[in-house]
């Protein structure tokens, strides 16, 4: 059992269901499903990678599922979570399972042929096109939506490249569950700035 990791995935997995039933659930279903794509994945990744840090080797099988699921879909659906957030420009339902489908087919490319280079470049996309609609939002006046979409994305931005700055041992595993709930938590927060 590695207990430092299960707790920091339990936190990581603890905050994404909390953003989800505090801010998501209430949107229209359309932003509900793409932001659901990215925060689900990322709880159903961490509570599977809880069960494995615990001891059940196993989970570890479901946790990377989740995890790549995360990465490409769930950052497809960011990309447009975020345009309808900070534009205030609600997608109409086909553009939204046209964004998941998308997703799933690269999750396909990337799973099936061995493209690697999707789940690389997904993530970096996705957190490109997230700061600029936060600062769209920004300049539109919008300055929680915006602010805590750029904090997201700089949380999302230094789990990521967390190596670089924490170094490679074991505790970098839990700073990235830390920074990511933290980048989680901040999109939970530019969401609420909707409701206003």
């Amino acid at each position: 059992m590695e207990l430092s990791h299960v707790i920091s995935d339990s936190v990581l997995a603890a905050t994404s269901l909390y953003v989800f039933f505090r801010y998501l659930i209430k949107l229209d279903l359309s932003s509900t499903i793409l932001w659901e794509s990215f925060v689900l994945s990322v709880a159903g990744a961490a509570i599977f990678g809880a069960i494995r840090f615990a001891g059940f080797e196993q989970a570890g099988l479901a946790s990377m599922f989740f995890q790549k699921i995360a990465t490409i879909t769930g950052s497809v659906g960011l990309i447009g979570a975020s345009f309808s957030l900070a534009s205030g420009i609600p997608l109409k339902r086909i553009f939204v399972y046209l964004l998941l489908s998308l997703g799933f087919v690269l999750f396909a490319v990337s799973e099936g042929f061995g493209f690697k280079a999707i789940a690389e470049f997904m993530p970096i996309m996705a957190m490109t096109v997230v700061v600029i609609m936060g600062v769209f939002a920004l300049t539109k006046g919008n300055v929680k939506i915006g602010f805590w979409m750029i904090a997201g994305v700089i949380f999302f931005g230094l789990a990521t490249y967390r190596h670089l700055i924490f170094g490679k041992g074991e505790m970098s595993i839990d700073v990235f569950h830390y920074l990511t709930a933290a980048g989680i938590l901040s999109l939970g927060m530019a969401v609420s700035g909707s409701e206003n």
